[in-house]
C-alpha cells in the first residue's frame, strides 16, 4: 500500500491552519508553518509532496518561499494561495516553473482538495520516474510525434506563429474552434496556441470541455497585456499552462512551447501509469461523467 502524501500548508493565520489541519489530516501527513522561514526548515527536514502557500505573509511572500523551495526540493510541487489583485503580478511565477497551480483566495475547500489531489497526483508521476526509468523513457518516445495546434482567426498571425516553431514540431493551424475540434480529433496534439478569442469564441470554454475530452493536451495562451483581466480566470479553471505575451519574443515563445511539449509527455506517461485513476479511488473522488455528449455540442452549451 502506497503511504500518505505529505503536505505542508504554509499560512500566517492561525485559524486557516487549523482549518486545513481538520480538512487534510486523514487522508495526507499534513506539516504546517507559520512562516518562509519555519516552512524551509520543514522541507530541509521531511519529503514533502506538495506545498501550499498563502502569498500575503510577512518577511517572505508566498511566491518567494515557493521559489526557493523549487531550488531546494525540486520534486515538490507548489500551489500558491493569492487574491485577484495579487495574480497579474504572479504571472511570472507560472511561466517560471515555480507555481504549478494557483488557488482563488477566498477558496473553497472542494476546490482547495481537488486542487492538492492534482498536485499529489503530479509529485507521484515524479517521485515514480526513477523506478520506471525505462517505461517512462519509451511513453516519452512515443510520443515525441505530437504536434502543436495553432488556433488564430488571422492567417498571417497563424503563419507567424508556426513559423517561430516550424523547425521543431509538427504544426497544425485552424481559424476557428470547430476547426480546431477536428484536428484534435484526428492528429496527436500535444499543445494548443490560442489567443483569448478565436473566430469569435471564448477559447475558455473550449478549454473547459477539452480538458475532459484530450487531458494531457497543455496550452499556451498568447496575449496583450491589456488582455489581463480576461486571462486570469483561466489560470485554474482552464488549465492554462504558459502565457506569452504580445509582441511575441521567438527565444520566450519558444521556451514555452517546449516546456508545454514535455508536460503533455508527463501528463501521457501519468495517463498510461493509471497512477490519476488510483489516486481517485485513494481520495473517493469520483471521475466527472460528460454523458457520451460530443466535444462539438458540450461547447455550444457550454
Amino acid at each position: 500500500m502506497k503511504s500518505k502524501a505529505s503536505l505542508l500548508f504554509v499560512d500566517d493565520n492561525p485559524r486557516v491552519i487549523n482549518l486545513v489541519n481538520m480538512m487534510f489530516r486523514g487522508a495526507y501527513q499534513v506539516h504546517t508553518a507559520s512562516s518562509g522561514a519555519a516552512a524551509l526548515e520543514i522541507i530541509d527536514a521531511h519529503p514533502v509532496d506538495v506545498i501550499v502557500s498563502d502569498e500575503r505573509m510577512p518577511a517572505m511572500r508566498g511566491n518567494e518561499l515557493l521559489a526557493e523551495v523549487r531550488r531546494r526540493s525540486p520534486s515538490t510541487i507548489r500551489l500558491l494561495v493569492t487574491g485577484y489583485s495579487e495574480l497579474a503580478a504572479l504571472v511570472g511565477s507560472l511561466n517560471s516553473g515555480d507555481v504549478f497551480r494557483f488557488v482563488n483566495r477566498p477558496w473553497n475547500p472542494e476546490e482547495l482538495k481537488r486542487a492538492v489531489l492534482e498536485a499529489v497526483v503530479a509529485s507521484r508521476a515524479v517521485s515514480a520516474r526513477g523506478a520506471v526509468t525505462g517505461g517512462m523513457t519509451s511513453t516519452l518516445a512515443a510520443n515525441r510525434s505530437s504536434g502543436v495546434l495553432v488556433i488564430d482567426e488571422n492567417a498571417e498571425d497563424r503563419r507567424a506563429i508556426s513559423s517561430l516553431i516550424g523547425d521543431h514540431f509538427e504544426v497544425q493551424s485552424a481559424a476557428s474552434i470547430p476547426r480546431a475540434l477536428e484536428l484534435l480529433s484526428t492528429n496527436e496534439i500535444g499543445v494548443v496556441v490560442c489567443e483569448v478569442q478565436a473566430g469569435g469564441t471564448d477559447v475558455g470554454k473550449l478549454f473547459r470541455v477539452l480538458k475532459e475530452d484530450y487531458p494531457t493536451t497543455t496550452t499556451v495562451m498568447v496575449a496583450n497585456p491589456s488582455d489581463f483581466d480576461r486571462i486570469v480566470g483561466l489560470l485554474n479553471g482552464a488549465q492554462v499552462f504558459r502565457f506569452a505575451s504580445k509582441p511575441i519574443r521567438e527565444s520566450v515563445f519558444e521556451l514555452a512551447v517546449t516546456a508545454a511539449m514535455k508536460e503533455h509527455r508527463r501528463l501521457c506517461a501519468v495517463r498510461r501509469s493509471r497512477t490519476l485513476d488510483q489516486a481517485d479511488r485513494d481520495e473517493g473522488i469520483a471521475a466527472p461523467s460528460d454523458g457520451g455528449v460530443p466535444a462539438n455540442t458540450r461547447l455550444r452549451t457550454a
